[in-house]
């Protein structure tokens, strides 16, 4: 039985532990990454440099690889969706697009009896001085 051929979207630290682990199944690994000095560049089969919005790119993606994940979310979920069409992709894209929005993904969790961090969603710095209670703490874009 022929092993398949992974697709990795993303070239960072993930992308090379995916690739590493990927080699001790056998399992042949193309990275595509919008770094052409991404770490995982290393550790690929095939390594492919180019836009993550580039629809030859991600065509010549889809045409060399059986199944595709991603090493973050900041993956534009229009892509993964066509990648989707045409090969499995892992998380789903819509598990995508909900953690590219840290208030979802929180209330997601939080819906789901998953216990987060406290938070608040905090738009300007009036809202911020109205939770100074929550400080010393940590704020994200």
């Amino acid at each position: 039985m022929k092993k398949p051929t992974l697709g990795i979207i993303g070239g960072g630290q993930l992308g090379s532990l995916l690739s590493v682990a990927a080699k001790k199944l056998e399992i042949k690994t193309v990275i595509l990454s919008d770094d052409d000095d991404a770490p995982a560049k290393n550790f690929a089969d095939k390594f492919i440099y180019g836009n993550y919005n580039d629809e030859n790119i991600i065509n010549y993606l889809i045409n060399l690889v059986d199944i595709v994940t991603y090493e973050f979310e900041n993956i534009p979920y229009e892509i993964l969706n066509k990648i989707e069409k045409e090969k499995s992709v892992l998380p789903k894209p819509q598990i995508n697009k909900l953690i590219q929005n840290r208030i979802s993904e929180k209330k997601f969790l939080n819906d789901n009896h998953i216990k987060t961090t406290k938070y608040v969603l905090v738009q300007d710095v009036s809202q911020l001085k109205n939770h100074v209670n929550l400080l010393p703490g940590l704020l994200k874009t």
